[in-house]
């Protein structure tokens, strides 16, 4: 895909490599498509001490054998699904 800079943002690609922040205009737009990857990507919206919880609380959990494992996360997914399915009453 060619994409077409406008002036302005061409401008803008050559300050911030001219001040040395990235060392090509390749690699500043690289930088640039990575930061709007992240922006799109839903994040964790709870605390930092909620997430810390729920990360000691999985390192806590016993191993599951493999099977169990993928049993147990077709479980939870339908499980979410059936309550965002459209029409369902939560």
């Amino acid at each position: 895909m060619a994409i077409q800079l406008t002036p302005e943002q061409e401008r803008r690609i050559r300050n911030v490599v001219n001040a040395g922040a990235y060392t090509s205009a390749h690699e500043a737009l690289d930088a640039a498509v990575a930061a709007v990857e992240i922006a799109a990507t839903p994040v964790f919206e709870g605390s930092q001490e909620e997430l810390e919880n729920l990360l000691l609380k999985g390192l806590a959990t016993e191993k599951l054998p493999e099977e169990e494992f993928w049993d147990s996360v077709d479980r939870e997914t339908n499980a979410t699904l059936a309550v965002h399915k459209p029409g369902s009453r939560v």
